[in-house]
């Protein structure tokens, strides 16, 4: 291993503080906690869906919006998509996390005091590499989601879409 980074121009030390298992408990507890609060508000993000999709839904409030889900639907319609929802969650901020944390290790692995400028960009280039590698995973989680939902807009009533069995 050491000769290919060698060869390759990389600093063996510095890729061992991107690969840490500092970096990695932190990308493991990001990933936790986004499945855990997303699983207590999936219904607040598809009552907003279904008001972005479906044009013929009357603006009401949220919880006007869950109930009527819930009588067409029932608690299957208030979590329908959620497994590929969380899928896309967790990976994404398991790479976002992952990638935070290996960047301050390699850039500023020492540092005795806070900077707040350094975090922001170590953050920014963080949350590039996050949706670079995980919007597919969001695209498709949008269609799993509305795919059999009880939607009133009539050009989804009229077209066909493809049916979906799973995120893959």
């Amino acid at each position: 291993m050491s000769s290919v980074c060698t060869a390759l121009g990389l600093d063996i030390y510095a890729l061992r503080d991107v690969f840490s298992y500092r970096s990695l408990v932190h990308a493991i507890a990001g990933a936790a906690g986004s499945i855990t609060a997303l699983t207590v508000f999936f219904p607040l993000d598809t009552a907003r869906t279904r008001l972005v999709v479906d044009d013929l839904r009357e603006a009401k409030p949220t919880p006007v919006i869950l109930h009527e889900i819930f009588k067409e639907e029932g608690i299957d319609g208030l979590y329908r998509g959620l497994f590929p929802v969380i899928t896309s969650l967790c990976c994404s901020n398991f790479v976002y996390f992952y990638t935070y944390n290996g960047l301050k290790n390699v850039c500023v692995p020492h540092r005795d005091k806070e900077d707040a400028l350094q975090d922001l960009l170590m953050g920014f280039v963080a949350g590039i590499v996050n949706v670079l590698l995980t919007t597919p995973l969001w695209v498709i989680n949008s269609r799993l989601k509305i795919q059999g939902a009880n939607l009133r807009t009539k050009q989804y009533k009229e077209q066909k879409f493809p049916k979906y069995r799973g995120i893959l």
